[in-house]
């Protein structure tokens, strides 16, 4: 199955990184210091923030091309160099803004002492030239992904989530420690890794093809892609808006309370998540009826297997939290987890109509609906926090997300008897570990727990599985 081959694919790059992160930790503090290397990842988190926020051209180019499967090989190359001309204005203009509010930032904002303060400050140039890696990574990405090409994309994107975090450190250790010297490095690590995929696009679509960029194209790809830039400024504001609150309801302590459960339960999203991004262009490609068939079955098998490790997480959310942190844990963390991962959940479903919402060309849609969420989950926040404490806050995420699927769920018309009862099974049981969860405190009761209720979905799964799956699992056994 291409979906299944396509999901391990966009899944390597996050899993890499995230092991990668993990393994150089100790030899950053050890080489860099803990100054400097707090630096450093502020300057990455940047850099990650900006690479989500490529004005949507990415996406856009990707629902372009893969809404045009019989398009010729001119038309598709016109396409690219629209975008590619596009991401170049973009790159200058973002540049030189990128250039002077680093500048006021790190001059301004920054603590530090003042030698890290002037090595930043010497590398702002930097950053600017971070935009022109970023837009050139999301067109041509982009382009490749609309076509299917995810093994060359994830190969590229390996290398540099790879490179990116080794690279500083190899220069730290054999030359400097200057933060230009390993915000360079970092910054050669992602070109790096766009080599492999820069190539693979031009000769996919720009070989033997005239340079010839089109301003409709590229109004075309602006206008879907101005959409999903809003949604990319404002997702980024309601992921914060939690630990805002928290900070200014209930102090400091509290936020890390949150956030560390809060954390663990998002990361397990990137499972769901790659398999949605490995749809888009699927459901891009394909006329209503079809991708409508599609998204409901993907919808379905989301919510069937992300609900094993859901449900895990639920009943040995005590005995993990309290092994990972000892006696640092604080109470409220566990609950929080447990309530938040219930919400990350409804989201992996609300993903899948939300990706066949703007495959089909309307990402107004999905900008528009959380710029309309935006303030409802701020009150919200404030409300229960003010009333219920941390808890307050982790019932108003998942609330927020509940309501935000329903939404997604109406437009997509995912709302009839196949899907909904689906899904039921997993979420009752998801439901019944909730339930449970008082009294699975220790390692025993928690693996009692999680095998009783997963060996319930896994009999649940099997009846309710899309057929899709099922005759791809059957094929595979009969060999």
């Amino acid at each position: 199955m291409a979906l299944a081959r396509n999901s391990v694919l966009n899944l390597m790059p996050t899993l890499t990184g995230v092991a990668v992160s993990i393994a150089t930790v100790p030899f950053y503090l050890s080489i860099v210091g803990t100054e400097r290397y707090g630096a450093l990842l502020l300057a990455l988190v940047l850099l990650g923030y900006f690479g989500q926020a490529d004005f949507g051209l990415g996406r856009a180019i990707t629902q372009r091309l893969s809404s045009m499967p019989d398009a010729s090989a001119q038309d598709r190359a016109g396409v690219v160099w629209s975008a590619l001309a596009g991401a170049a204005v973009i790159s200058l203009i973002g540049g030189i803004v990128v250039y002077f509010v680093a500048e006021i930032f790190f001059r301004s904002f920054f603590d530090a002492e003042p030698a890290l303060r002037g090595e930043v400050l010497s590398s702002v140039w930097l950053f600017a030239l971070c935009v022109p890696v970023i837009m050139l990574t999301g067109v041509t990405s982009g382009a490749l992904v609309g076509v299917e090409r995810f093994g060359v994309v994830s190969i590229g994107t390996t290398i540099g989530n790879l490179l990116s975090l080794v690279l500083p450190l190899v220069v730290a250790g054999v030359h400097s420690v200057d933060f230009s010297w390993l915000l360079a490095a970092s910054l050669a690590g992602r070109a790096i890794g766009l080599i492999p995929v820069v190539a693979s696009m031009i000769a996919v679509f720009l070989r033997h093809q005239p340079v010839n960029p089109s301003r409709a194209q590229l109004r075309r790809l602006f206008s879907f892609g101005s959409w999903i830039m809003v949604t990319a400024i404002v997702g980024p504001l309601m992921t914060m808006a939690d630990r805002v609150v928290i900070g200014a309801v209930l102090g400091a302590a509290a936020v890390v309370a949150y956030s560390v459960p809060v954390q663990i339960a998002a990361r397990t999203v990137m499972f769901p998540m790659a398999i949605v991004q490995a749809l888009f262009p699927r459901l891009a490609s394909q006329d209503d009826a079809e991708a409508a068939r599609l998204g409901k079955a993907s919808v379905v098998l989301i919510g069937q297997l992300y609900g094993f490790i859901v449900i895990g997480l639920i009943c040995l959310a005590a005995p993990l939290l309290r092994l990972w942190l000892g006696e640092g844990l604080d109470p409220r963390s566990i609950l929080v987890g447990q309530i938040t991962i219930i919400g990350v959940w409804v989201n992996a479903l609300a993903n899948v109509p939300y990706a066949l919402i703007q495959a089909r060309g309307n990402s107004r849609y999905t900008a528009l609906l959380h710029v309309l969420e935006l303030p409802v989950y701020g009150a919200m926040l404030y409300v229960f926090g003010v009333f219920f404490g941390l808890y307050g806050v982790a019932l108003a995420f998942t609330l927020r997300v509940i309501l935000d699927c329903a939404a997604l769920f109406h437009k997509a018309r995912f709302v009839d008897a196949g899907v909904m009862t689906r899904i039921a099974g997993p979420a009752v049981l998801i439901a019944a570990a909730m339930a449970a969860a008082p009294w699975m405190q220790d390692w025993l009761a928690g693996i009692i727990g999680a095998s009783v209720l997963c060996s319930a979905l896994l009999v649940i799964t099997w009846f309710h599985m899309p057929e899709e799956a099922r005759s791809w699992i059957n094929q595979r056994i009969g060999r």
